[in-house]
């Protein structure tokens, strides 16, 4: 049987009540059956004894007669006299009695809730975070082992704590470092991919250099200002997904972007003109180059990269699709998920920023996916008129 699920207080007040109204009630009723018993015995005395030998012939017999019954009534009143005490003074012992149980009681119940509601609030402290809490190890044994077991837990939670801090305070350093030399990377390749071009046309035709030149140092010119942005980004790992949005063409950034890809590779491109989005204009190029260096990765060099800007109601739509190896349907669900990668040299972290920015920048980020036949990313940005 399931007993009820009342606190250690109202039991021992229970317990309290049973025993002291239980212990008052078998009192009471020893009181009652002696003084019955004395009335009951007072009601059968006769004098026999002392009239034995009174054969009232005299008028000496007859006074004798009188005193002794006399005595007897004087005796009587005396016995109902002490038994009426008695019924005072058992009134007045078991007044006492009620007093002194209830004192101990008090005082015990004292005893016991006191340092139980120290270890409650100990322990509210301890849910709050608070691991430095100590109680006094006071009170009664049982009292003084529990509190000591408690302040034994509460520091080992605490030097938990002090490592957890530590190795938190690195993972982030970890993290920050591995986004950076991520982001990093994606400005480095259109810079590397000029450089190459200069120097291939160098060594094999070198009078078409100065057609090329105004192109590519134009690329390297915007790289190396993509990557000083990044770097005062990252110089604060609180701002790295603060958005300072602004109104601009889509459009212009993403012909821009494309401008550093489109000689080494087959992107096609399809932008809707004169539209507006509210954004910030560094974390757009990193949404879109981390989205665009996943479909080059997964392409072959001459397979065509699709993008497109168009409109839908009051959001501007830009996809990103491409014809590569396309993702598996359980990788699918979790490509937004921080250092996920089938990737060997990934890290994982390119698609897990790209949703970050987006939630930073009010938008939305979706994909989808076949085995084989490639993978599409659409940005959901609402259309801002300035």
């Amino acid at each position: 049987m399931k007993l009820p699920a009342f606190g250690i207080r109202t039991w021992i007040l229970l317990l309290y009540l049973i025993v002291s109204i239980g212990g008052l009630v078998i009192l009471n009723r020893v009181f009652q059956t002696s003084q019955q018993q004395l009335q009951e015995a007072m009601g059968q005395l006769e004098l026999t004894e002392d009239l034995r030998d009174v054969g009232l012939h005299s008028q000496a017999d007859s006074v004798k007669v009188t005193q002794i019954m006399k005595k007897f009534g004087e005796a009587k009143g005396v016995v109902k006299l002490s038994l009426s005490e008695s019924r005072f003074y058992a009134a007045i012992t078991l007044l006492i009695i009620i007093l002194a149980s209830s004192i101990i009681f008090i005082v015990v119940l004292s005893k016991i809730s006191k340092p139980l509601r120290e270890l409650k609030n100990a322990t509210d402290q301890i849910r709050n975070g608070n691991f430095s809490v100590h109680l006094p190890e006071t009170g009664i044994n049982e009292m003084k082992m529990l509190k000591n077991s408690f302040n034994v837990m509460s520091r080992e939670l605490e030097a938990v704590q002090k490592r957890l801090l530590v190795a938190e305070k690195e993972m982030i350093w970890k993290d920050l470092s591995r986004i950076l030399a991520h982001e990093i990377k994606n400005p480095l390749t259109p810079i590397q991919l000029a450089v190459q071009r200069l120097q291939e046309r160098i060594s094999t035709d070198p009078a078409t250099v100065p057609l090329i030149i105004n192109e590519s140092l134009e690329i390297i010119q915007q790289e190396i200002e993509n990557l000083r942005l990044l770097a005062q980004d990252f110089s604060s790992f609180a701002k790295i997904s603060k958005a300072q949005k602004e109104i601009f063409d889509p459009a212009i950034s993403l012909g821009d972007i494309c401008k550093s890809y489109a000689a080494d590779f087959n992107l096609q491109l399809s932008l809707q003109g004169n539209l507006s989005i509210y954004f910030d204009k560094t974390h757009f190029y990193q949404v879109v180059t981390n989205i665009l260096q996943n479909a080059i990765d997964a392409s072959q060099p001459e397979q065509p990269i699709y993008i497109t800007l168009s409109q839908d109601k009051s959001y501007v739509v830009i996809s990103i699709r491409d014809t590569g190896t396309g993702i598996e349907g359980d990788d699918l669900q979790r490509i937004f998920e921080p250092y996920f990668s089938r990737k060997s040299k990934g890290t994982g972290l390119g698609l897990a920023l790209v949703k970050k920015l987006c939630e930073a920048n009010g938008s939305i980020v979706r994909a989808k996916s076949k085995p084989g036949e490639g993978s599409e990313f659409t940005l959901i940005i609402e259309e801002k008129r300035g």
